[in-house]
């Protein structure tokens, strides 16, 4: 079993840059997106600055997708791998990936994914006498409906801003709630590893002291004979 804390730590800050990101420019274009058009076909200099700053807000969110792609799916694969030497989850690591990745019903298959793993997770802190509170369900099936109507306005092509509006909303609620409900695993995956680890610990010392204690009798009956 590896730390995997690192992995799911810099999973969560690069979804919070992504989350922080298209609030400000969801809003930006939102509040100001008409007249810096209107602005921008009257000045050159405003045309430029407004080309950068497009430039510069989808250079953002590509580094910080991929970012977020490389550690998310390094962090899902770890994670998965640790519970299989606890428990028997339903997917493979490599399995998972491929799932999740499947272009408009990866998200469905996600759900189910996540869901497992937190049931393997909660059982396995529950036989250690280590589970201190139970995993927001509920935030997984809301994430779950914001997503699938995310999906649906996708398909659905209008140019009626407040459908556009409407759809952003949705996003924005379900990477906030993707947030809110990987924070806590993460951090009972953590509490997790650490017993794994001190137990493994206390079995080496145990050994060891036994070991010795062998040695010992062995060296005093040695002794007698």
């Amino acid at each position: 079993m590896q730390d995997n804390t690192k992995r799911g730590e810099r999973t969560l800050f690069w979804l919070k840059v992504l989350f922080v990101l298209f609030i400000v420019l969801f809003f930006a274009n939102n509040a100001f997106g008409e007249s810096m058009k209107s602005m921008r076909q009257e000045s050159v200099g405003l045309a430029v600055a407004y080309i950068v700053y497009d430039f510069v807000c989808g250079f953002g969110f590509l580094i910080s997708s991929v970012m977020f792609l490389v550690y998310y799916f390094s962090w899902l694969h770890r994670a998965i791998a640790n519970l299989r030497i606890l428990t028997k989850p339903d997917f493979s690591p490599i399995g998972a990936i491929v799932l999740t990745l499947i272009p408009i019903i990866g998200f469905v298959l996600h759900f189910w994914i996540f869901n497992d793993m937190v049931g393997c997770q909660e059982k396995c802190m529950e036989e250690r006498g280590i589970l201190k509170g139970r995993f927001p369900k509920k935030l997984l099936v809301a994430w779950f409906f914001t997503t699938l109507a995310v999906v649906v306005l996708m398909f659905k092509h209008s140019d009626m801003t407040a459908l556009n509006v409407i759809q952003n909303l949705f996003f924005v609620t379900s990477i906030g709630l993707y947030i809110k409900f990987l924070t806590f695993y993460i951090a009972q995956e953590r509490e997790l590893f650490q017993y794994h680890t001190e137990t493994l610990f206390r079995k080496r010392v145990d050994e060891a002291i036994r070991e010795r204690d062998i040695q010992r009798a062995a060296d005093m009956l040695r002794d007698k004979q």
